[in-house]
């Protein structure tokens, strides 16, 4: 069946719904123009022609996007607009990474949404945003999941647009803020989109750069400050620094900190494909972590600095350490911990794992008592943010050569 078909719909109704609607999910080619007549209310109709093919009985309307209506989370940003075409009714288990286009139903912990640029925006009931389904594992906050069956409304699991079903959360969380799904984001040929499509590939032409790990004990025991401070320490001592998140949930605010601070180049899961890593294979967490090195590496820089979400015990950051073949491209290991007690428990953990462990830092730092029993119980130094700065940092990696051969990179203390 072929044909041309023309569609109307006044400036109130696109102002009010952000979407416009066809017959048919082939088209082809659309045109959208004023077609110069204009409606009891003062607007201006539109005008959309569209040229169709072998429409079948029963096919749902495709809804093209207006994204003027519309407030796209972080988790979008590596996604261009302009692919982002129309959406479809989502009659099936939506699959990690999955976009789609939501109404706020009713606002619970999460008020505001983080953009595409990294703005926090305000988010209202009745607001339509486009978010992407994920896991979330968060001991202070939620945990949540992708639905295994076909779902018509979720649950907001993080600030960067990360949807799911909250299935636990910490005793201090409210309610979630709850969505209504209004469909899949298509792009032109009428294809759902996923983030997974947009993943940076391994690149072959990698050169060097050494490897410093930031682990933790926890969430919130310090491990980005300490990320941030070591490139700000090795970026003032004239070298060319670069840093990535590997595992965690979309948010922008932590990438850009890194930037701040004088990476010059960030990267992190997402620019892999992924909203977040909760409930990754090791096969796909290892290709995250591989594809992120080698793209920073091919800007040849001096280190990466490499931060993994959580604490030791955390599923992804203990399947990452107990891996040999991560654990051969690490070539230092900063861990941040809360206390003396965290502290001496992981950095036992990290040597059973035969991993380069240089120094202690974190939260117990900002004390000194706390500092000199870590110290004391560990052996190694317990940096704070101004003994990095002020020099201990360089001295510390200075005290290791990095011998490149052959073979892969390898560590060998100087004497």
């Amino acid at each position: 069946m072929q044909g041309q078909i023309k569609i109307y719909f006044s400036d109130s109704f696109l102002h009010e719904y952000g979407i416009f609607s066809q017959l048919t999910c082939s088209v082809r080619q659309r045109q959208v123009r004023n077609s110069g007549v204009e409606t009891p209310e003062g607007g201006t109709i539109k005008q959309i022609d569209c040229d169709y093919s072998n429409v079948k009985k029963g096919t749902f309307p495709v809804e093209y996007l207006n994204h003027a209506q519309l407030k796209h989370s972080f988790t979008t940003h590596v996604v261009p607009l302009e692919m982002m075409v129309s959406i479809k009714p989502l009659t099936y288990a939506p699959q990690v990474g999955d976009i789609v286009v939501a109404e706020v139903m009713s606002i619970g912990k999460h008020s505001t949404i983080e953009t595409r640029d990294g703005v926090s925006n305000h988010i209202f009931p009745g607001d339509r945003v486009v978010v992407t389904f994920g896991n979330r594992y968060a001991t202070d906050q939620y945990e949540g999941y992708v639905p295994t069956q076909p779902v018509i409304e979720c649950d907001m699991l993080s600030v960067g647009g990360v949807c799911g079903e909250v299935v636990s959360c910490h005793a201090k969380m409210g309610t979630p803020t709850r969505l209504r799904l209004l469909g899949a984001v298509c792009d032109q040929d009428g294809q759902a989109i996923n983030l997974r499509a947009f993943g940076m590939p391994l690149r072959l032409d990698a050169g060097h750069g050494e490897v410093i790990l930031v682990v933790g004990a926890s969430m919130n025991s310090g491990k980005t400050t300490t990320v941030g401070t070591l490139v700000r320490a090795l970026s003032q001592a004239g070298f060319r620094v670069a840093a990535t998140k590997v595992t965690g949930t979309a948010a922008g605010k932590d990438g850009r900190f890194f930037a701040s601070c004088g990476a010059q180049q960030v990267l992190d899961f997402i620019d892999a494909g992924y909203p977040s890593t909760y409930m990754l294979s090791l096969d796909e967490l290892m290709t995250v972590y591989q594809n992120l090195i080698s793209q920073l590496r091919a800007n040849n820089p001096d280190y990466i600095v490499v931060e993994i979400a959580d604490g030791i015990f955390q599923r992804e950051t203990r399947m990452l350490l107990e891996n040999p073949l991560f654990r051969e491209t690490v070539d230092h290991v900063f861990f941040a911990a809360t206390d003396s007690l965290a502290a001496e428990c992981g950095a036992r953990y990290l040597y059973e794992y035969g991993l380069p462990l240089r120094a202690l830092a974190g939260l117990l730092t900002m004390s000194p008592l706390a500092t000199r029993e870590a110290e004391e119980a560990t052996g190694l130094p317990c940096l704070n943010i101004e003994r990095m700065l002020a020099g201990e940092t360089l001295a510390l990696l200075e005290r290791f050569q990095l011998v490149i051969g052959d073979q892969p990179t390898h560590l060998k203390q100087v004497a």
